[in-house]
């Protein structure tokens, strides 16, 4: 925008913070898509990944203190 935020009617304001967030947003997905992990974290997520789908499974149809044993057996 080319006037002050000062003399901006409400609209302006609004429109101008809606052009800087997607300008952000774009410059953290370009980011993002240029940003490998190292094989070895990328390993490590995805065990974790599989282990908090297994307590979600087993949250949902056995019941939260099921879950909850299965943390804390999986933990010794």
């Amino acid at each position: 925008m080319t006037k002050p935020y000062q003399e901006m009617t409400s609209a302006e304001r609004l429109a101008d913070r809606i052009a800087k967030n997607r300008e952000i947003d774009r410059r953290v997905q370009d980011n993002k898509a240029s940003f490998k992990k190292p094989a070895e974290i990328a390993g490590r997520q995805k065990a974790v990944r599989s282990v908090l789908d297994k307590f979600h499974e087993i949250k949902r149809t056995e019941g939260i203190d099921a879950a909850s044993d299965f943390v804390k057996n999986r933990n010794k």
